[in-house]
């Protein structure tokens, strides 16, 4: 009993370091956020704000339109989960569910494309959304990244553990493919799909090169875009500004995370994604 409350303690002292090391950079960027500007420029470097002080995020509010930002990210990370969502099932039922001729070799090319760094793709798609004449707008932030092979995959892996008995025998009864994925598959298939959203939010959450590739506006930028826009010309930096800003825009995907973690988590652990 001895040497398994000591083991018990060795492994609660690791997780508690490494769960330290990972807190560590957001609770740096919530005390340099709470700071003056002259605070975060002492020597040594300052870990408590003393007094602490809202004027970074007053002034990133005087500096970028950060409401309009955040509402065409909000409107655009929208988008990006309803039509990859849309695309994804559609896709993984016909891999999964239809076995469409060629499935093996359709999902080894996913796989191929999974590990194709997403930048490569960033001419081609330019010009697709210039042919299309949606440049300088909301639609081009999202339109491109709705045909997401990492969502059909991982869709697709949940997909097939829908038992095929239910399908076979709604097909008896007459319903449809398309009824069968709204009123059966999707409940069963749930936790992954709620995963397939919060990772597709978060990735166009902190997009930063595309926006600035495809629109010009700054009322058509996004929150990535936007705090880099806190830097001056001679790329000096108030660091309490940029940190106000990276709090604030944080903000909504850890409320979004907190509430939806117990599925999250579940639905990561039966997928067995590491």
């Amino acid at each position: 009993m001895h040497l398994e409350t000591r083991s018990r303690w060795w492994t609660y002292g690791i997780v508690a370091i490494v769960a330290l090391a990972t807190l560590g950079p957001f609770i740096w960027m919530i005390a340099t956020a709470l700071m003056t500007t002259s605070q975060t420029l002492t020597v040594p470097p300052q870990l408590i704000p003393a007094p602490a002080t809202l004027d970074g995020a007053k002034e990133v509010f005087d500096r970028i339109p950060f409401a309009t930002l955040l509402l065409n990210t909000i409107l655009a990370s929208a988008g990006r989960v309803i039509g990859t969502l849309v695309v994804g099932m559609l896709a993984a039922y016909a891999l999964s569910v239809l076995k469409v001729p060629g499935t093996r070799v359709i999902l080894v090319v996913i796989l191929g494309l999974i590990m194709v760094p997403g930048d490569i793709f960033i001419i081609p798609n330019y010009a697709i959304i210039s042919g299309l004449k949606l440049t300088d707008t909301l639609v081009a932030l999202f339109l491109p990244s709705i045909f997401d092979v990492f969502a059909v995959f991982l869709l697709y892996q949940f997909f097939r553990g829908v038992p095929r008995e239910l399908i076979e025998a709604a097909r008896m009864d007459g319903a449809s493919h398309l009824r069968i994925l709204i009123t059966m598959v999707v409940p069963i298939a749930r936790g992954g799909i709620i995963t397939v959203a919060i990772l597709t939010m978060l990735s166009e959450w902190k997009e930063l090169l595309w926006p600035i590739v495809v629109n010009r506006s700054v009322d058509k930028l996004t929150l990535g875009p936007g705090i880099a826009m806190l830097r001056d010309s001679y790329g000096t930096t108030d660091y309490n500004v940029l940190m106000s800003a990276g709090v604030l825009a944080a903000l909504p995907m850890i409320i979004i995370f907190l509430i939806l973690q117990k599925q999250f988590i579940a639905s990561v652990a039966r997928s067995g994604l590491k």
